[in-house]
């Protein structure tokens, strides 16, 4: 859509928060125009839209094209932080008390907000400010920004927060749940920097806000530790979070990619191949300085290549902190791995560069979108998590080769097992100090599938449903042995350490809800549902994977 089309859009109410962020009207200008555009006059704390406006459908509706809310019957959509109680309030008063969920980014991967049950949102996306408070002296943040709000407003202060690279994922739920990305091996996680949190309780049984930071005592530093890794969603609306320092911001990186046909895998050993691999990417991730970060996309044979992707960040011109190109070199020639492709495909996450092994300089900036992809149309996906202590085995080698080289009803052209390089500065930190959970692993598994539901000449069910066969059947026969999931609990060799909640999957909670926790959280479980009790003990905020009270 051009910028013109999008405005238009956005005028008409389609997208408030984009409205705010790519024209210079006055923010009072820009409210005006939503009120006209929703046809009556909202309140001066926060927006109401109903069914009817043009903006409504679109508002009631996930990232995930897979979730809607079809029985909402209002979003509330604060203007200022004290609108976050005002709306809570109205949604009381207007009889959604039991079945108003909070939408952060809406990127949420589950239907925790947007599903049948829900008859009223709160919408956080105009709370989207990004800057410095002279006053107190701390960053912070809104909590309805988003990834490319805080990105590109910390770079124009030559900081940065090492949190996840996709441009629209909310910052409401992705820092509380202990924000992860490319320079998280560098910098730690988003929770290594949080000194304060402002939200809304519903301790009394109505809407209270208050503030807590890392200086808070007895149940208030409870709270505090809560939101440094446990999860969104959970314990009140989130509307601003501080940082009394950040980190300083790369000046530039440089980003190397190389592939291997699936032709070239299959007709050179096919299992073993793969493994040799996934064998030079563990390699590559024990010999890189934290200051790199390495992916391994192993996508399916459909999608016609498998990649290893380097990045290395520079500071203020300097050259990056190792020549990886060396290391990488090195590594490959250990493990025979040499002769990669020439042509390199576009995988799910990023462009392909023009070259095989090609080593491209970019600004800070421009390896911040290469790293976030597109979001495109909407599109549906499912996704599935897990961490790594040490290594794959060769069972887990030839599971992925056999899940990578299923035929399936419909091609699986953008579906892969991505994974992640992990530890570094993350794990200096004792799990107990945040409630992020996982601070002793080397790797982190993201298992994606993504579809679109028309165009494969079959019905979209179908369509979906091999998608979701394909991903959770490769899941279950890899954690075969420990129950179907990644369960430390049940693994005696110290290799699996349970799931991150940022990637939510309600398929661990089939066995039940406690189950699911247990992997997200671990044994921070038990001090965040004493904090849950303390503070929302009506559960007024939960979903399908949220801390329960008891």
């Amino acid at each position: 859509m051009d910028r013109r089309k999008f405005l238009r859009a956005s005028a008409a109410g389609g997208s408030f928060a984009s409205l705010f962020a790519l024209t210079s009207q006055a923010r009072a200008e820009a409210i005006a125009t939503f009120q006209e555009a929703l046809g009556r006059q909202s309140n001066s704390e926060f927006l109401t839209v109903f069914p009817g406006s043009a903006s409504f459908e679109s508002l009631t509706k996930g990232f995930n094209a897979r979730w809607s809310a079809p029985h909402a019957q209002a979003v509330y959509l604060p203007l200022r932080p004290s609108g976050v109680p005002a709306a809570i309030s109205a949604a009381q008063r207007d009889g959604h008390a039991g079945a108003l969920r909070v939408r952060g980014g809406g990127h949420c991967y589950e239907d925790f907000v947007f599903n049948p049950a829900t008859t009223a949102i709160l919408d956080m996306s105009l709370l989207n400010d990004v800057g410095f408070d002279a006053e107190k002296g701390v960053f912070y943040a809104e909590a309805g920004a988003n990834n490319y709000d805080l990105q590109s407003r910390l770079i124009r202060m030559g900081r940065t927060l090492p949190g996840g690279s996709c441009p629209t994922v909310g910052l409401g739920g992705h820092v509380s749940g202990g924000g992860f990305g490319v320079l998280s091996r560098c910098y730690g996680l988003t929770v290594d920097w949080l000194t304060g949190v402002a939200l809304t309780h519903m301790k009394s049984g109505s809407p209270e806000p208050i503030a807590v930071s890392k200086q808070s005592t007895g149940a208030e530093a409870d709270l505090f530790w809560a939101h440094t890794g446990g999860g969104g969603g959970n314990f009140g609306v989130i509307t601003r979070y501080d940082f009394a320092e950040l980190p300083r911001a790369p000046t530039s990186a440089v980003v190397s990619i190389y592939g291997w046909d699936w032709p070239t895998i299959i007709a050179n050993g096919g299992a073993s191949h793969l493994a040799g691999i996934i064998a030079l990417f563990e390699a590559l991730c024990a010999a890189l300085p934290a200051s790199s970060f390495a992916i391994l996309k192993l996508a399916h044979q459909d999608a016609g290549q498998v990649q290893i992707i380097v990045q290395d960040v520079q500071f203020n011109g300097a050259e990056a902190t190792a020549d990886s190109a060396a290391i990488v070199s090195r590594e490959m020639a250990k493990c025979g791995l040499t002769a990669t492709s020439n042509t390199l495909r576009a995988l799910p996450g990023q462009p392909a560069l023009p070259e095989p092994a090609s080593r491209t300089e970019m600004s800070w900036w421009e390896a911040i979108t290469f790293f976030g992809g597109s979001s495109g149309e909407p599109f549906c996906f499912k996704h599935k998590s897990a961490f790594l202590n040490t290594g794959f085995t060769q069972r887990d080698c030839e599971t992925i080769y056999r899940h990578l080289t299923r035929r399936m009803e419909v091609p699986l052209t953008a579906s892969l097992l991505q994974v992640d390089s992990y530890g570094g500065a993350i794990n200096s930190v004792c799990r107990t100090d945040t409630a992020a959970w996982h601070r002793v692993s080397n790797l982190e598994l993201q298992y994606q599938t993504y579809w679109l539901p028309e165009g494969h000449g079959v019905p979209p069910a179908t369509v979906e449903a091999t998608h979701l066969a394909w991903i959770r059947d490769f899941y279950a026969e890899i954690y075969a042995h420990l129950g179907g999931t990644p369960d430390p609990a049940r693994d005696t060799g110290g290799q699996w350490d349970g799931c991150y909640i940022n990637y939510p999957d309600r398929d661990l909670a089939e066995d039940g809800a406690r189950h699911a926790l247990d992997l997200y959280y671990g044994d921070n479980l038990p001090r965040l549902i004493r904090t849950k009790a303390a503070w929302d003990p009506k559960d007024v905020f939960q979903h399908r994977l949220s801390i329960p009270t008891q």
